[in-house]
């Protein structure tokens, strides 16, 4: 189906709209009616748009520098980075070495993704994207279900082993990046029981949500704080592996689930105007919550090494998956939940 030219449209429903180009980028747009999202495939296939329609709420956050057309001067993922949520494969940590390779931190996100239109009806949409990374034989093939009146995409990955001889060890996961307009002062995050906070350079350990800092304050991770305040890069250890970011003045939240026997790590990310050197220069408030296969900020070789690194065996694949739901609270709240 992927470039049919007489493809029929729909202005109800699930829908599609393919073969168009935004800012100088192939572009994939998936819309029902609560949903719409904007895929940018030739950066990374990652959403520029994640649109909840009932509360006119995007859950995508771009940074001061915003989008703008691809420039070669500025080829790698920080250079390229623009707020929002990225796929992040074989690196996820640091541009490193691996094997006599240079392994590029977000090489799947600043690198075209190509596309396949499974299934185009007014009750389901499925689309396929592909991603071949250069600094080694892995492709990535991902598919995202879309039924009619859900608020919920499913994402089922699978990556691909293209060398009948050899393993290959990756680095994989999403950076989930949250900000302006959805997250603010108001919002809060509620995780499962048994959760863990731990400090990756100490080995320190609180239960969630309460964190003991240097000055013997506690602070309460669930909540944002003002600007201006100080926080480490921290992982959280769960049981359940699924988290939910409320804006209660919105009346929007945003669930995400994941497969936690790939990802089992979510890193905890913070950033609330308080770092006035590049790349934010103190002008961003938001959090990452971000599901890896290792902890922070360990590179490939290093992850390899631990034998935490995911290891792809010759001419196999792994498989995972991902669950995005935007939940409307006002009629969670009327149905009782």
């Amino acid at each position: 189906m992927e470039g049919s030219l007489y493809r029929p449209l729909r202005n109800s429903g699930c829908r599609i709209i393919d073969d168009i180009v935004f800012k100088g980028y192939r572009s994939l747009l998936l819309e029902n009616e609560k949903l719409l999202v904007h895929l940018l495939l030739d950066k990374g296939g990652e959403p520029v748009r994640w649109l909840h329609k009932e509360t006119d709420t995007d859950f995508i956050w771009f940074t001061e520098q915003g989008l703008s057309r691809a420039q070669p001067l500025y080829a790698d993922y920080q250079d390229n980075y623009i707020g929002g949520w990225q796929e992040m494969l074989p690196e996820v940590s640091y541009t490193s070495q691996y094997r006599g390779a240079t392994v590029h931190r977000g090489e799947s996100a600043v690198t075209p993704w190509e596309y396949q239109i499974i299934k185009d009806e007014r009750d389901e949409i499925q689309v396929r994207l592909i991603n071949r990374i250069r600094s080694m034989p892995i492709v990535t093939e991902k598919i995202m279900t879309l039924k009619s009146g859900s608020g919920t995409v499913v994402i089922k990955e699978t990556l691909h082993n293209r060398s009948d001889s050899t393993e290959l060890e990756v680095n994989w996961g999403h950076h989930l990046a949250y900000g302006f307009p959805f997250l603010d002062q108001e919002s809060f995050i509620t995780l499962g029981d048994a959760a863990q906070i731990v400090h990756p350079r100490t080995g320190e350990s609180w239960d969630w949500p309460k964190l003991v800092q240097n000055d013997g304050i506690i602070a309460d991770l669930s909540l944002m704080p003002a600007e201006g305040t100080e926080r480490e890069l921290l992982y959280i250890r769960m049981t359940e592996h699924r988290y939910r970011l409320t804006n209660p003045r919105k009346q929007v939240a945003l669930e995400v689930r994941w497969d936690g026997s790939v990802w089992p790590y979510l890193w905890y990310w913070q950033n609330f105007k308080a770092d006035c050197d590049a790349p934010f220069y103190g002008c961003e408030y938001n959090i990452g919550l971000e599901m890896f296969n290792v902890p922070p900020k360990l590179t490939l070789s290093e992850a390899a090494k631990l034998g935490l690194a995911l290891k792809v065996p010759a001419g196999g694949n792994i498989s995972s998956w991902l669950e995005i739901e935007a939940v409307d609270l006002r009629k969670e709240a009327a149905h009782g939940c």
